[in-house]
C-alpha cells in the first residue's frame, strides 16, 4: 500500500495533476521471414499467467484508472491510509456477494495504523519463530529502504 501511494505521489510530482505521461512508440518488428519455417515449442509460449496478469498500464495512475477511478479520486490514494478506508468495504461487499457468512464486527487491521493489533501479530510471529514453527526461506518479500 505504502509503495503504491509513494508511486502516485512521485507520478504527480514528475508529471503533474492530472499526470501527462510521456508517449512511447511501439517498436514494430522487422518483417524478416526465414527461408525455413520455425516450429515453436508450445510449452515455451509467452502466454503465461504473469504476462496475462501484467496488463498494459506502466504507471500506478493508469492502474488506478483501469479500476474505474476518476483523476480526482486517484489523487486521494497518494495518502496510504486512504487505501485502508477505501478498499476494505469493497472487499467485504464482494465476500458477502459470494455468500460468505462472517461476523464483521470482529474485524481489525494489523498495520501500523492500529498499533495494538500490529504488536500482537509481531509478538505471535516472534513467539512462533522462537518455537521453530516458522522457517524463513527463499521467498520474495516487500521491503522498502525508504520506510524501513
Amino acid at each position: 500500500i505504502k509503495a503504491c501511494a509513494d508511486k502516485l505521489k512521485r507520478e504527480m510530482e514528475d508529471f503533474g495533476f492530472p499526470p501527462k505521461f510521456p508517449t512511447t512508440e511501439i517498436k514494430q518488428p522487422k518483417d524478416e521471414s526465414p527461408s525455413e519455417p520455425i516450429i515453436k515449442d508450445k510449452a515455451k509460449g509467452k502466454k503465461s499467467k504473469a504476462v496475462a496478469k501484467a496488463g498494459t498500464a506502466s504507471y500506478q495512475w493508469q492502474i488506478m484508472q483501469s479500476l474505474g477511478l476518476s483523476n480526482d479520486e486517484i489523487k486521494h490514494f497518494a495518502n496510504a491510509e486512504f487505501w485502508l478506508d477505501y478498499f476494505p468495504p469493497l472487499a467485504i461487499d464482494d465476500l458477502n456477494t459470494m455468500g460468505l457468512h462472517v461476523d464483521w464486527r470482529r474485524t481489525f487491521m494489523t498495520t501500523d495504523v492500529n498499533p495494538y493489533f500490529d504488536s500482537f501479530i509481531r509478538w505471535q510471529f516472534n513467539h512462533l519463530k522462537a518455537q521453530n514453527k516458522i522457517k524463513y526461506g527463499k521467498r520474495y518479500t516487500i521491503y522498502s529502504p525508504k520506510d524501513n
